[in-house]
């Protein structure tokens, strides 16, 4: 289904699903506040300029992201990891106490 979304002062049509349509208008609004702040802070650079630069720093949002959210999966995976070996411990515990009855 197309979709039309305003870029730059420019309209766009994108192919999406009707469930994306959201995320497609969302997406174009937070990159056209990204461009127009960047157009009000430096507003004698060239309009490919600010394109770049907004597009570097979106993808270094990215990245940071990225990075955010593997460490965050590695800690998630060290504690799973704590938890299934304090749990082995606590049956072990549990069966011997058992066994002694």
């Amino acid at each position: 289904m197309p979709t039309e979304v305003i870029i730059f002062d420019k309209t766009y049509k994108f192919e999406c699903a009707p469930n994306e349509e959201h995320n497609l208008h969302v997406a174009a609004k937070m990159l056209e506040n990204k461009y127009r702040e960047t157009r009000s802070a430096m507003p004698r650079l060239e309009t490919d300029r600010i394109g770049a630069m907004v597009a570097f720093n979106l993808v270094l949002e990215h990245a940071k992201l990225e990075h955010q959210f593997r460490v965050f999966s590695d800690e998630i995976a060290k504690e799973k990891h704590q938890m299934r070996q304090l749990i082995e411990q606590l049956t072990e515990s549990l069966e011997a106490a058992l066994a002694t009855k």
